[in-house]
């Protein structure tokens, strides 16, 4: 892949084959796949199952029996490309010699949704192509996949992230294309390709977004003028401002900004800080509902949507504005659908402090006192916890926040996921020095093969798993198959947490005061030497 210098893909083999109605098919792999379909189908791979839908596609590591079945009442198109991935293993003298390594390809089972740029690309690579054409097809295919199958937080193309980063912190400068691809290395055709690619739309319509969306947080937040405000987002011209922003949003300014305390809302994302502004969200997407659990009292009454929801649906809720998390700008035209229906507020998502974001959401909604409050119940609250655990943290005591994907990946967390932020700083606890040195003082995630799990183990071992795809159920047979499970001081002290990803997926608002109650639920309780699921 080109993100990685060393890294060579060679594509074995690319196929088609078609289902039948009902029709079931079942093979093992023997190198990593990716696979997409252009109908519904539900896969099994080792007990769990994925439901993939038209143009949504898949990879599969190596060695992975796969059960395939058709759920459409029309004969179903399966498109696979199986490759293997290469990296450099040494470089002697006169000689380089390449090993196969798939430690940096994604999870098995990890999905991509609805992406028709993947689906063709993955339906256009052929045998018959030369090796070139079909490492760059592979290089297009896996950059993508890389890119749309983990929000921006989690796991980007580090060029792109690069960029995004630099877009972000100087948008309201004079930027040109030119100028772009010559600070970050790029060539300028090269640049606005790989831009678009990864983005789904042009650099130059990227800059245009952020700036309209910066502009409308200004809109709710202040009483400057008009042409202030366009000066203060990049823009010389006031008029040519409002004609950008009417042909984005549908709107002009003054019409977005009569919108201050809106009611009915619509949430892409976080529903815990909604909550803690005492806003219950009219209708959430189906991510956010999934991983909601601690709020079913208060999400009773809330529609389930997502990006496939028809016009009609949307515009028959009467909703005044619609949150969605800055991720997904690599769907532009899900941001352009739903802006032609009612105002829509995208949002920075990840990395920050509950407390922050609560009170920044409460600036943009017109609810500053409920944000003020609820502060104040945090750090009371906060306090509460921290003192329950005087007496743990005296012991010295590591703990430590883990999550298991797929069948042999961990993901140890830095500060921005998870709930880790929680645990270490505001609650104070110690991690393990391996997990301080290398996650926490660098701050950045890290994945790691299961077997070196016990380099990196706490006395208190939270560990994430999946209940979507059966990983949460399965903990207990999975702990008897894995020696290195087995085998950890903690599951033998009844200090191994299995913990569900629905609960600890997202930690905004709200969900930061529940995780903290589960930490100091568990680790003020007895220890059993049993495995102990939350």
């Amino acid at each position: 892949m080109t993100s990685y210098t060393h890294t060579i893909l060679h594509m074995k083999e690319s196929s088609e084959r078609s289902l039948s109605v009902k029709q079931t098919v079942s093979w093992q792999t023997s190198s990593p796949m990716i696979l997409t379909a252009d109908g519904a189908v539900r896969l099994d791979m080792e007990g769990l199952e994925y439901e993939l839908h038209a143009k949504d596609s898949i990879l599969i590591r190596s060695n992975i029996a796969v059960i395939i079945q058709s759920l459409s009442s029309v004969p179903v198109a399966i498109y696979t490309v199986t490759f293997e991935q290469f990296t450099l293993a040494s470089n002697a003298q006169n000689e380089l010699i390449y090993k196969v390594n798939h430690d940096d390809l994604p999870d098995n089972g990890e999905l991509v949704k609805g992406s028709a740029l993947l689906f063709s690309y993955i339906k256009q690579i052929k045998t018959s192509q030369s090796v070139q054409e079909q490492a760059k097809w592979l290089e297009e295919i896996m950059q993508i996949f890389q890119h749309q199958s983990q929000p921006f937080s989690e796991n980007v193309h580090y060029s792109i992230e690069m960029i995004l980063q630099y877009l972000d912190e100087h948008y309201d400068q004079k930027l040109t294309r030119k100028d772009l691809a010559h600070k970050m290395g790029f060539h300028e055709s090269y640049f606005s390709t790989f831009f678009k690619q990864s983005m789904g739309m042009s650099v130059t319509d990227y800059i245009a977004q952020i700036r309209i969306d910066e502009a409308k947080k200004r809109l709710l937040q202040t009483d400057d003028q008009i042409q202030i405000i366009a000066r203060q987002v990049g823009y010389t011209d006031s008029l040519y401002f409002s004609r950008k922003f009417r042909q984005k949003t549908g709107r002009s300014p003054s019409q977005f900004r009569m919108n201050r305390k809106p009611e009915r809302i619509a949430a892409f994302q976080f529903a815990g800080s909604l909550i803690a502004l005492g806003i219950q969200p009219v209708c959430m997407d189906q991510e956010t509902f999934l991983h909601s659990d601690m709020f079913k009292e208060q999400l009773a009454n809330s529609l389930v949507i997502d990006e496939h929801t028809p016009d009609d649906v949307f515009k028959s809720l009467q909703l005044d504005l619609v949150i969605i998390p800055n991720y997904f700008y690599s769907k532009p035209a899900l941001i352009k659908r739903l802006e032609r229906i009612v105002p829509v507020l995208v949002l920075r998502y990840g990395g920050g402090h509950a407390v922050t974001e609560v009170l920044s959401l409460g600036r943009l909604l017109g609810r500053e006192k409920e944000a003020k409050d609820w502060v104040k119940r945090f750090e009371l609250l906060t306090q509460k916890a921290r003192n329950s655990l005087s007496s743990f943290r005296k012991k010295g005591e590591t703990a430590a926040i883990y999550e298991m994907r797929g069948h042999d990946k961990v993901y140890i967390w830095s500060y921005q996921a998870r709930g880790a932020r929680y645990l270490y700083e505001t609650l104070g606890l110690k991690p393990p020095k391996a997990i301080l040195d290398e996650v926490l003082l660098p701050n950045q995630h890290m994945v790691i093969p299961l077997e070196r799990l016990g380099e990196y183990e706490a006395d208190h071992m939270f560990f994430i798993v999946g209940v979507q795809h059966g990983w949460y159920q399965q903990m207990d047979k999975r702990m008897e198959e894995s020696d290195v499970l087995r085998q950890l001081p903690a599951v033998k002290n009844g200090t191994f947490y299995p913990v569900k990803l629905e609960e600890f997926r997202f930690d905004e608002g709200e969900r930061a005061i529940y995780l903290m109650d589960r930490f100091v639920c568990r680790l003020s309780q007895t220890a059993h030497p049993t495995i102990v699921h939350m």
